[in-house]
């Protein structure tokens, strides 16, 4: 009897360790980067690691949270990742735009690269992401 416990217990830890992978494997990340800096070193390693992120981890929802002084990351004109950005954003990265940091800076929606969106406080949108199960990052090193 206590041998076929053991073989049983086993067996269920077997089971177990599969489902666990599988589910880790199908599972869908979501990442919330929180970016407020003007540093352009900054912004480029957030670049650079949404793709080491897909890399590892494809399919991974992505949204840069913008605010403060990173406004001109996403700004036309002052932008250096407009192209980027823009590719980034077909391939499905959401960058989001404080409107308390367009309020603040006095700029207009147009002001802003069209892949932009708009959240009407970059805090509170961290609240509700993390409160919906998304890992959170701050930009920068």
């Amino acid at each position: 009897m206590k041998t076929r416990m053991q073989i049983f217990a086993v067996a269920l830890g077997m089971m177990l360790l599969a489902f666990s992978t599988t589910y880790a494997q199908t599972k869908t990340h979501k990442l919330l980067i929180d970016m407020n800096s003007a540093d352009t070193t900054d912004q480029s390693i957030v670049m650079r690691q949404i793709r080491n992120l897909w890399r590892e981890l494809p399919g991974t929802k992505v949204e840069v949270l913008i605010h403060g002084p990173a406004i001109d990351f996403i700004k036309k004109g002052t932008s250096p990742y407009a192209a980027q950005i823009e590719q980034l954003q077909k391939d499905g990265v959401v960058f989001a735009v404080c409107r308390n940091t367009m309020k603040r800076y006095k700029l207009v929606d147009t002001d802003i690269l069209p892949a932009g969106s708009f959240v009407p406080s970059a805090i509170a949108e961290t609240v509700l992401k993390q409160e919906e199960g998304w890992s959170y990052q701050k930009a920068g090193h």
